[in-house]
């Protein structure tokens, strides 16, 4: 038997529910709540709601530490400084913030697939959301490559002969594998793998304390030592245009914080375990990544060559645990990256298919996408993306280097471009939210701050895309650097004026936005199935033991 959600977006208290019938598939729903849902089998096309709230809690958490943290960010302390970076990543932490609140007070009311695109085109407009999803499906897509071609060299230390996109197809391979069982496996799976990221980033940080106060013998108490501009030049903070420079890796290590909405179309009981997943959890990352980058730009000058290498062998945080003593330090370090980046492409896997899921089943792509197979994967979709995420292999002939650097830039603009359109949507959302004659109060999760957390996401957004087209178009023009930030933009515009063109041309008319008396704040027929009643009432429960305490603390 298999449950559809029943608009419990709309809804202030779960509806009552009576069957009728012989067989799975003649079972009839009667809700007391607003939506046309019913039973229906589980071969009819619809994603199946097994996520549970601890898996949503440590995909939030653990899917963004990835390349970008155990890997990219000593170039930016190299470029702008230690408190430079800081500054930078600080910035951008707060439109993550706002980011993370917008989607999740959304996407909490209308739990429904791939969240983005349906989100938009529903409360904001429809071009748009067409846009914004196609925008989010290539985002995660192009992650894949960014990630695998960094994943495909860490074995090569414990087997130098083997050529590196052997490795990446292997992984390529097992990380397909996973995600075609279904999401129940994929949850348990990234749930356990973000546990060892966030494990292994706080014993990180715990040593590079001990490290700062003087465990290190040689350096003794290091204090500020390195921050100190007569003893490194340029620290502790180069200059305002290099802090601008470190956006881009800011936004791309960031980049996956707002995954929770992608989630909510297969969460159990999401108006539970969405704000839950929510609250703590953007913080807990930004604590990762801030205090993280504080410690290293203590212990390594910002001169350190190590430091502007991005080879995955070189990464900061391996230079430290050589530093801390630890002789198998590079071994440790890479497997730890290995496992980080291993979990990273299998969110962005997930997440490229179910927003092209979506985007399918609200017509802005082939109908043939929208098939599930009986345990709720979207197999024509992960197909699709399975067969543009092997075009990774390029690049091990390509360069890993060159591959990886121009993607980040690319996935960088682009992250910038979905995150602005959240917030804009947040912000019609809640508008129109209030013109129905709806009461905040009544809101499953309500975003704090409202309206001033959006404007000021916003605002940091447009001025850190100027500060992307400042660098870019100041600077003698650059192929691998440059053309993703200037191409970044149009590529964003262009489907979106294509689209109002077609629409004026078939029906003589353009039309901006949608009217805020007719948006639909209740159904949610692209939300994924219940395959037990049970799983629609899931609750949290506190823990009771010292290792779920443990758990809960860290998640």
């Amino acid at each position: 038997m298999s449950l559809p959600i029943d608009a419990i977006a709309g809804a202030r208290t779960l509806p009552t529910i009576s069957l009728h019938g012989e067989s799975a598939d003649t079972l009839v729903v009667e809700t007391s709540a607003k939506n046309e849902d019913t039973y229906v089998p589980a071969n009819k096309g619809r994603l199946h709601r097994k996520l549970e709230p601890r898996h949503l809690q440590m995909i939030a958490l653990g899917g963004t530490i990835g390349t970008g943290l155990f890997v990219g960010i000593g170039g930016p302390i190299a470029v702008a400084g230690p408190l430079g970076v800081l500054v930078a990543f600080a910035i951008v932490a707060v439109m993550v913030f706002s980011v993370v609140v917008a989607i999740g007070e959304i996407a909490t009311q209308v739990p429904c697939s791939g969240a983005f695109g349906e989100l938009t085109a529903r409360f904001l407009d429809p071009d748009l959301g067409f846009t914004l999803g196609w925008n989010y499906y290539f985002q995660w897509l192009l992650t894949i490559p960014a990630e695998l071609s960094a994943l495909g060299v860490i074995p090569t230390v414990w087997a130098p002969n083997v050529p590196a996109w052997v490795f990446t197809l292997i992984f390529l391979v097992i990380l397909l594998a996973l995600n075609f069982v279904g999401v129940k496996v994929y949850g348990e799976i990234e749930y356990w793998l973000s546990f060892m990221k966030v494990i292994s980033v706080t014993i990180f940080i715990m040593i590079a304390t001990a490290i700062v106060c003087g465990a290190n013998h040689e350096f003794g108490v290091l204090g500020f030592r390195n921050w100190n501009g007569e003893n490194i030049p340029g620290a502790p903070i180069s200059s305002f245009s290099s802090v601008m420079a470190c956006f881009t890796m800011a936004f791309y290590s960031y980049g996956g914080t707002e995954l929770i909405g992608v989630t909510a179309g297969e969460a159990k009981n999401p108006k539970v375990s969405i704000p839950r997943a929510i609250k703590g959890t953007v913080f807990r990352i930004i604590l990762f990544y801030m205090l993280a980058l504080f410690l290293i730009g203590l212990i390594l000058p910002m001169n350190d060559p190590t430091l502007s290498d991005t080879n995955v062998m070189t990464s900061p945080f391996t230079r430290v645990l050589q530093l801390a003593g630890i002789p198998v330090a590079p071994h440790i370090m890479n497997a730890v990256i290995l496992i980080a980046i291993f979990s990273s492409i299998n969110g962005a896997i997930y997440a490229s298919t179910r927003t092209l899921q979506s985007l399918a089943a609200n017509s802005n792509a082939p109908q043939f996408l929208t098939a599930t197979t009986s345990r709720g994967v979207p197999v024509a979709s992960t197909g699709l993306t399975a067969f543009a995420g092997s075009l990774s292999l390029i690049g091990a002939y390509v360069g890993n280097g060159v591959v990886f650097s121009v993607l980040t830039n690319l996935l960088s603009v682009s992250a910038l471009l979905c995150w602005a359109c959240i917030l804009a949507t947040h912000l019609n959302f809640r508008y129109a939210w209030r013109k129905t004659g709806r009461r905040d109060e009544e809101l499953l999760y309500a975003s704090p701050f409202f309206p001033w957390l959006d404007i000021l996401g916003l605002l940091i957004g447009a001025f850190v895309l100027g500060s992307f087209l400042f660098n870019a178009l100041s600077s003698p023009f650059d192929i691998v650097s440059d053309a993703p930030y200037v191409g970044g933009l149009p590529l964003f515009v262009l489907p979106y004026l294509v689209r109002k063109l077609i629409a004026f041309n078939r029906t003589g008319k353009l039309s901006f936005g949608v009217d805020w008396l007719k948006m639909d704040f209740d159904s949610n027929n692209n939300g994924g199935m219940y395959e037990t009643e049970a799983d629609e009432v899931v609750e949290f429960q506190e823990p009771k033991t010292i290792w779920g305490k443990v758990v809960a603390a860290l998640a």
